[in-house]
C-alpha cells in the first residue's frame, strides 16, 4: 500500500525542490521587511506636515487644517528606494539559499561518508574474521594435532588479529574525519605478498585451491605497507573465491622500472570484455559468487594513492583473470 500523499511530499529532499521558489519567497519577505518600515517612516513624516489657513472673524484668529500635502521629494525618494529594496532582498535571498544548499550538501556528504564507512568496514573486517574462524575450524578438525600444527595455526591467527586491529584503527581515523595519508617507508613487498598468500591458504584449502607465490627474495620499495597489504589481500581473496576447485592462484611480485607490481592470476570464469569498464564500480558483481563488490574499488583506490593503478585482463590461455597492482616508488 502506498504512503499517504503528505508522507510522500515530506520524503522529497530539499535539493530536489526548485531553488527559485524558495528564493522568491525569501525575497518577498525581505522586501517587505526592508520597504515597509520606509513607508511607515514617510507616513509619519507626512502626517506632521499640514496646510493651514488662518482667518480673522470678529477679531478672533481661527486656524483651519486643510488636506495633507505630499511633497515631491518624498514621492521621488519612495519610488527610488523600491527597486533598491527589491535588489537588496533578492541578493539576500540568493545568499541565504546558497548557504542553505551548501549546508544540505555538507549533510548529504556526511551521510554518504558514513554509509561508505559502514560498507568498507563490513568488507575489510570480513577477510581477517574469516581467517580466524576458518583457522579455528581447521585446528579443531585436525585428526592428530601436534605442537607444530598448533604453533602454525596460532601464528596465522595472530597475523589475522594484527591485521584486524590495523583495519579498525584506520577506519576509526576515517570516522573521525581526518584525511587519509600514505605513510611511505621502505617495505619488502615480496615478504608482504608471501604473508598475504599464507593467510589466504587457510581459506583456499577449504575450496581445494592452491596459492603459489613467485617473487625475488626481497623487493623493497617506499610504500605504505599497511594499505598495500589490504590491496593485495583483496585481490588474492577475490581470486581464491572465484577460482574453481583444484586450480591454482598465482601471486607474483616483481619490479618494473620505477614501479613495483603484484600480479594475481586465477583460472576462474573470467570477466567478459564488455564488463571490464564496470569492475571497479562499488557493489558491481560481474561473476556470481560471494562478496560485496568493494574489494577491487578499495584496491584501486590504494594503488592510485601510490601513483599506480589496478588493471584486469584475461589470462594468457583465455581462461581466468589477471589482476595487476602497480605501485610507484
Amino acid at each position: 500500500m502506498s504512503r499517504p500523499w503528505r508522507w510522500q511530499r515530506a520524503a522529497v529532499s530539499p535539493a530536489s525542490r526548485p531553488w527559485w521558489s524558495l528564493r522568491a519567497r525569501l525575497a518577498v519577505a525581505g522586501f517587505l521587511a526592508i520597504y515597509m518600515p520606509v513607508l511607515l517612516l514617510f507616513g509619519v513624516t507626512i502626517a506632521t506636515e499640514y496646510d493651514t489657513t488662518t482667518e480673522v472673524v470678529n477679531g478672533v484668529e481661527i486656524t483651519t487644517d486643510s488636506s495633507i500635502t505630499w511633497p515631491p521629494w518624498i514621492t521621488a525618494t519612495a519610488l527610488a528606494l523600491a527597486p533598491a529594496a527589491a535588489s537588496l532582498s533578492w541578493w539576500w535571498a540568493g545568499r541565504a539559499v546558497r548557504r542553505y544548499e551548501h549546508m544540505y550538501a555538507r549533510l548529504q556528504h556526511a551521510a554518504d561518508a558514513q554509509r561508505r564507512l559502514i560498507e568498507e568496514t563490513s568488507h575489510e573486517l570480513r577477510i581477517p574474521l574469516s581467517v580466524l574462524a576458518t583457522n579455528a575450524e581447521v585446528l579443531l578438525a585436525h585428526p592428530r594435532p601436534t605442537l607444530e600444527v598448533y604453533r602454525e595455526g596460532l601464528e596465522r591467527s595472530g597475523r589475522a588479529a594484527t591485521r584486524l586491529r590495523a583495519v579498525i584503527d584506520e577506519l576509526l581515523v576515517d570516522a573521525r574525519g581526518r584525511a587519509r595519508t600514505i605513510d611511505r617507508h621502505p617495505a619488502d613487498v615480496a615478504a608482504l605478498a608471501r604473508a598475504v598468500a599464507d593467510d589466504a591458504r587457510v581459506l583456499a584449502a577449504q575450496r581445494e585451491v592452491s596459492v603459489v607465490v613467485t617473487a625475488p627474495p626481497t623487493l623493497v620499495g617506499a610504500v605504505d605497507d599497511a594499505t598495500v597489504r589490504r590491496a593485495v589481500a583483496n585481490l588474492v581473496d577475490n581470486a581464491v573465491r572465484h577460482a574453481p576447485s583444484g586450480s591454482v592462484v598465482s601471486v607474483a611480485a616483481e619490479r618494473r622500472g620505477p614501479e613495483l607490481a603484484v600480479v594475481v592470476t586465477d583460472h576462474g570464469p573470467g570477466i567478459p570484455e564488455a564488463d571490464l569498464p564496470h569492475v571497479f564500480e562499488p557493489f558491481w558483481h560481474g561473476r556470481d559468487g560471494p562478496g560485496t563488490g568493494l574489494g577491487l574499488p578499495i584496491a584501486r583506490q590504494i594503488a592510485l594513492a601510490h601513483g599506480g593503478d589496478v588493471t584486469l585482463t584475461s589470462a594468457a590461455d583465455g581462461v581466468g583473470c589477471v589482476a595487476t597492482l602497480t605501485l610507484r616508488c
